[in-house]
């Protein structure tokens, strides 16, 4: 709590030191209305870091975007060596028994459930590619014992930690707030491509 009070502080103080300078050099007779505008300034950028324009001034974001395309791309081994890239693995390398522990069938009922493709399921192990880009990736099959000649499709799950903080109730029956750090995942920013590998 005392960390996000600081940096809320520290970035409005910041924001308007710019401000005031880079007012003052443009308009030096009219002092007057300068702190007014410097004022009505810090609260737009404070107002522009919580909105999702300013992810684009970032570069883990473009990072973390680029990762995300990688599941528009058809279902091949190519793009699964991409995905496993990140993973420091490849198709060759991968440890298939360890990937079967995670294995599961998946439910009929959820929505990229397709008959005799998309049957079974396995996960990575989550991997923190940096300080903000967790990932894992997910492979589908039409049988148990997924390998590398059964995988119809792969998918990598990242979550970019967005460092804006929001306050939200801590449960649905609690009144109590608590600050939560915003993260974005790919399903918000592209499609999964779930084609059956050909």
């Amino acid at each position: 709590m005392a960390y996000i009070l600081l940096l809320i502080t520290i970035s409005t103080i910041l924001s308007y030191l710019i401000l005031k300078c880079i007012y003052t050099i443009i308009f030096k007779p009219q002092k007057h209305i300068s702190k007014f505008l410097v004022v009505l300034g810090s609260i737009g950028l404070i107002m522009f870091y919580y909105t999702p324009y300013s992810f684009y001034l970032e570069p883990s974001y473009w990072e973390f975007r680029n990762m995300c395309k990688l599941n528009e791309l058809p279902n091949n081994e190519e793009k699964y060596n991409k995905i496993l890239g990140y993973f420091d693995t490849s198709l060759d390398t991968l440890d298939w028994e360890e990937l079967i522990e995670s294995e599961w069938e998946v439910s009929n009922k959820a929505n990229f459930y397709k008959k005799g493709i998309f049957e079974y399921a396995a996960t990575t192990k989550r991997k923190r590619i940096n300080r903000r880009i967790y990932a894992i990736a997910t492979f589908y099959s039409n049988e148990s014992k997924i390998n590398r000649y059964n995988t119809n499709a792969m998918i990598v799950d990242l979550a970019w930690h967005s460092r804006r903080y929001f306050l939200e109730e801590e449960s649905m029956s609690s009144l109590k707030l608590q600050w939560i750090e915003g993260d974005l995942s790919c399903y918000k920013i592209t499609k999964y491509n779930l084609e059956a590998k050909k």
